[in-house]
C-alpha cells in the first residue's frame, strides 16, 4: 500500500486513507468503455500485430480493464495524457514486449493530434513519435537486454550463443538520458536457456574474455547496471522510473 506521508495518486478515486495499490485487484469485463481504440483505425501498428486482420476470431480481449482493490481507475483520457506530457520525453526500452506497450500508447492518443501536428520517424534503434503543439515525445530504444548484446540489431532473430558484454549498460544508456519517463522491459530473452555467456572486455578485441554463468547470475547483474544508471541519471524528484518483467509472450 501507499504510506500516508507519501503523495496520493491523482488519478486515483475513492482511495482509501492507506492510499491505492493500483497493482493489487482483478481483471473486469467492461462492456461499455471498451475498447479504447480499433486495430484498423491505428497506423502504426506493425502488421504482425495486427490480430484481426490475421484472423482471430474473438474480439473478447478488448474489453477488459483492470480494477484495483479499494479504488478505481478513470477511464483513458488522451487529452489529459498529453497535457501530462507537455514538454516531456517518454522512453519506452527494451524488447518487442515493451514495443507493443509503446504503439499501443500512440494508438491511445494519436486520435486527439491533428495529421499536421504528429509525426514518427526511426533512428536506428530510436523510434520517436512527436506531439508536436505539446512539445512531447513519446519514444521506443530496442535493447531486448539492456547491455551491449549479440542481439542489438532489431533484425537478428537468433544466433547460436547468446553473449552479453558485462558493464556496458552506457552503450545503450547515452541514449536514454533526458527523459522524463522511462518503462524498462527486459525478461524472455534471458530465459532461453540455463547458462549465459558473458564478455569481459570488448566486442572488437581478437581474443575475447568469457565466462559462463548460470542465467539467473546473468540476469541480476543487468538488474544491478540498470538500477546503477537509474540511480546515476536520474532525478528521483523529476523523473519516474518503472520497470516490466515477467510478461505473457506473443510468439508461439
Amino acid at each position: 500500500m501507499v504510506e500516508k506521508n507519501r503523495e496520493k495518486l491523482a488519478f486515483a478515486i475513492g482511495e482509501t486513507e492507506r492510499g491505492c495499490d493500483v497493482f493489487n485487484g482483478r481483471w473486469v469485463w467492461d462492456q461499455a468503455a471498451r475498447p479504447l481504440y480499433e486495430e484498423w483505425e491505428c497506423p502504426y501498428i506493425q502488421p504482425q500485430l495486427t490480430c484481426q486482420e490475421h484472423g482471430r476470431p474473438d474480439k473478447e480481449y478488448q474489453h477488459w480493464r483492470w480494477q484495483p482493490h479499494g479504488c478505481s481507475l478513470p477511464s483513458f483520457n488522451a487529452t489529459l495524457m498529453l497535457e501530462t506530457l507537455r514538454g516531456k520525453r517518454m522512453l519506452f526500452v527494451g524488447d518487442s514486449l515493451n514495443r507493443g506497450q509503446y504503439v499501443s500508447m500512440i494508438c491511445l492518443v494519436h486520435r486527439v493530434i491533428p495529421e499536421h501536428a504528429k509525426s514518427m520517424e526511426t533512428f536506428g534503434r530510436l523510434t520517436v513519435f512527436k506531439a508536436k503543439d505539446y512539445n512531447a515525445t513519446i519514444e521506443f530504444y530496442w535493447a531486448p537486454l539492456l547491455l551491449e548484446s549479440n542481439y542489438d540489431d532489431a533484425g537478428i532473430r537468433r544466433v547460436t550463443d547468446k553473449l552479453v558484454r558485462k558493464g556496458s549498460i552506457n552503450k545503450h544508456g547515452k541514449n536514454w538520458k533526458g527523459a522524463d519517463i522511462i518503462v524498462f522491459n527486459t525478461y524472455i530473452w534471458w530465459m532461453r536457456g540455463l547458462r549465459f555467456k558473458i564478455l569481459q572486455g570488448s566486442f572488437d578485441d581478437e581474443e575475447k574474455d568469457i565466462v559462463d554463468l548460470p542465467t539467473d547470475d546473468a540476469y541480476r547483474m543487468a538488474m544491478k547496471s540498470m538500477l546503477r544508471w537509474v540511480k546515476k541519471n536520474m532525478d528521483p524528484k523529476k523523473t519516474r522510473v518503472f520497470f516490466t518483467s515477467m510478461s505473457p509472450m506473443h510468439g508461439k
